[in-house]
């Protein structure tokens, strides 16, 4: 009884620090960021052009307006929606996960790295845009995770290759310049899942400032190793669901002080809850000009997300 009580009160001290976290970076009132923290998010579909079997929404969905072949579904629809994605005709995810995708702007016979890609939703994406057209190279270091990205590609249709290779270390796997464009949705604490509601209170336990402080030192280094494989003129794009200010305005301020010569490039995609880029954490100000990033505040459609996109300057 002692230690599930331990237990319960080491989740509400979290909890209470997550809250006045979300406080300082969001600049809302105890009441407005609690009201915020408790917002349920919905899931989001996205329909999948490499199907031969396209199925009208219409009746069960709406569209999202800033995302072609995005849809906000009916809560009556769950059941057949479900079966459809089990089908690879749809993919089921929250549509934030569509911003990276949308920013890095895959085209055809471009060459794409997606660093940390399981489980495949925002691959699949690229290659649903594309056609199949880009040549894709999905990356993971979990085989687990690799296996199920494969398994989720296979069924929706979208073509790729595959390494199974830590983050860190993709240098000694690819020459420098090998990719025009990658995308780095990175390992973060993904706050953008969490809610002060009871059900979510296990999510607490895996949750700490020291946690967040340990993920901002792997994603500056991942970030910084990527770069190095990214052509002249290349783009990277770098996300997370997390609304942690060390993982995300800090991580690209670092690197934008490593390599002056990166370019930050607008992220324009118009959505409702977006807030501007911080300026400052914890008392001491971010030496770059982090504007053109795109930071979420929660909200039912979207989860807390942050996209940051940069381009690397033509030799």
């Amino acid at each position: 009884m002692t230690k599930h009580r331990d237990v319960a009160q080491k989740r509400r001290e979290k909890r209470t620090v997550w809250l006045e976290r979300t406080m300082r970076w969001s600049g809302l009132d105890e009441t407005n960021t609690t009201r915020l923290l408790m917002t349920p998010r919905r899931q989001s579909i996205r329909i999948n052009p490499l199907s031969n079997d396209q199925t009208d929404l219409s009746p069960h969905a709406t569209p999202v307006s800033w995302c072609s072949n995005g849809y906000s579904p009916l809560d009556s629809a769950a059941d057949m929606l479900t079966e459809l994605a089990l089908s690879g005709k749809l993919y089921i995810q929250n549509a934030a996960s569509w911003l990276p995708v949308l920013a890095l702007d895959p085209q055809p016979n471009d060459i794409i790295l997606d660093v940390c890609a399981a489980p495949g939703g925002k691959a699949s994406h690229i290659q649903a845009i594309t056609n199949n057209q880009s040549n894709l190279t999905c990356n993971d270091n979990s085989k687990p995770r690799l296996m199920k990205l494969r398994t989720n590609m296979q069924r929706l249709g979208a073509e790729a290759s595959y390494t199974l290779c830590d983050a860190t270390r993709l240098a000694n796997k690819f020459l420098p310049g090998t990719f025009s464009k990658i995308l780095l949705d990175a390992p973060c604490s993904g706050e953008g899942l969490m809610t002060l509601r009871p059900e979510d209170e296990k999510l607490f336990d895996t949750w700490s400032v020291a946690h967040i402080r340990r993920l901002s030192d792997l994603q500056k280094n991942i970030i910084c190793k990527s770069w190095k494989l990214l052509q002249p003129g290349g783009t990277l794009v770098y996300s997370t669901c997390t609304m942690a200010p060390e993982e995300n305005e800090a991580v690209i301020d670092y690197f934008l002080r490593k390599h002056t010569d990166a370019k930050l490039e607008p992220v324009t995609i118009p959505l409702e809850n977006r807030l501007e880029a911080l300026r400052s954490w914890n008392g001491k100000p971010f030496q770059s000009d982090l504007s053109s990033c795109l930071r979420l505040l929660p909200s039912q459609l979207t989860e807390a997300f942050f996209v940051a996109k940069l381009i690397k300057p033509e030799v």
